[in-house]
């Protein structure tokens, strides 16, 4: 009879397998790509899961009172996540965000019904641009997976600094730098957060800066970094609309303790980013892009946000799904390029 444990290691090297929790009665949960969260008719003892948070290596030594959180990769580069008592009523609590095999491209997300053909060519050519891009989304909405394919659009021939909680990004181009945080280090190393990464990576001469993450100290110093002619950067935020990231943003500044007035972060933030893409996960387990939108400026103290491409309401009385369609809407950046003598291409604000 295949013992529990054994079942939690098929779950691991199952590829289509995402997702992985094990909660404090020892319950195992999983989601399978383009499924929704089923439970296992299985559960893990004390004992199988001591054995598993061992397995992961001596990162998993001293989870307890002392120490009752943690972030870790797995050896294959799974994101996992432990928290246990006195943090838990009962017992230890393990996520496992399973880090995949490869990462979908941009075309493929397309073939997957992840964006529409005309979106896809708009955001590579917004790449092209070295346009600061934001991806929004909840959790586990594929906010990873487009940055990664968005990044990976970008010139072989430039120098890419990758910042990350967890390692999950991996990019094609020869010349890139992965730096990672150390936080609730075992031995009791000082913590070095994102923030840290950020300053560092700006004195490395990166053309492109790929930050996994943005959530804390570092919204100003990336802002900052695109202010001051740092092109081309790439992140994800937790947020559940294009315009909600904004404001998102307004408070990841605001609660760091910068002394800065509201107005004047507003003022950063919109000359910084130029594109916000907003996912969505529904649920049957897919990922969607639901709205793409240019920042354009500041209106009596407002956003003012032009909505590029959009999820089109169902028509009545069809069963048709709604579909991502430009909205008309032309970028503003299209006009600073036509005066530097270019022809930005509008075939993707066709109807498609």
């Amino acid at each position: 009879m295949t013992s529990a444990l054994e079942q939690l290691a098929v779950l691991f090297h199952d590829p289509h397998v995402i997702e992985v929790m094990i909660n404090e009665d020892g319950s195992v949960y999983a989601e399978k790509v383009g499924g929704a969260l089923e439970r296992q008719a299985w559960s893990l003892s004390g004992a199988d899961l001591d054995a598993f948070l061992k397995s992961l290596g001596p990162q998993a030594d001293g989870i307890g009172p002392a120490r009752p959180y943690a972030d870790m990769a797995a050896v294959d580069g799974s994101r996992v996540h432990v928290i246990a008592p006195p943090l838990t009523r009962r017992g230890t609590c393990v996520t496992v965000r399973k880090r995949p095999a490869r990462r979908p491209s941009l075309d493929e997300m397309v073939s997957g019904g992840s964006l529409s053909p005309g979106c896809a060519g708009f955001l590579r050519y917004a790449v092209s641009c070295r346009k600061n891009i934001l991806i929004a989304g909840g959790a586990s909405s594929g906010k990873t997976t487009l940055l990664n394919a968005l990044a990976s659009l970008a010139p072989a021939s430039q120098r890419f600094l990758v910042l990350e909680d967890v390692p999950e990004l991996v990019l094609p181009q020869p010349h890139v730098v992965y730096l990672k945080t150390r936080l609730r280090d075992p031995k009791g190393l000082p913590d070095v957060g994102l923030r840290e990464l950020v300053l560092n990576a700006l004195r490395m001469r990166p053309d492109r800066l790929i930050l996994g993450e943005c959530r804390g100290l570092e919204a100003w110093d990336m802002l900052q970094a695109m202010n001051v002619g740092h092109e081309g950067v790439l992140s994800t935020l937790h947020a559940n609309a294009a315009r909600e990231a904004l404001q998102r943003l307004e408070t990841l500044v605001l609660t760091a303790g910068f002394d800065i007035p509201l107005r004047a972060v507003r003022a950063q933030i919109a000359s910084a980013l130029d594109i916000i893409v907003f996912t969505a996960r529904f649920e049957d387990g897919s990922r969607k892009i639901l709205q793409v939108a240019e920042l354009t400026g500041i209106e009596l103290d407002n956003y003012t946000l032009a909505e590029l491409f959009a999820v089109q309401e169902r028509k009545a009385g069809t069963n048709a799904p709604a579909q991502l369609k430009p909205t008309g809407t032309l970028p503003r950046f299209y006009e600073l390029i036509r005066l530097r003598g270019g022809s930005p291409p509008i075939e993707f604000f066709q109807n498609n």
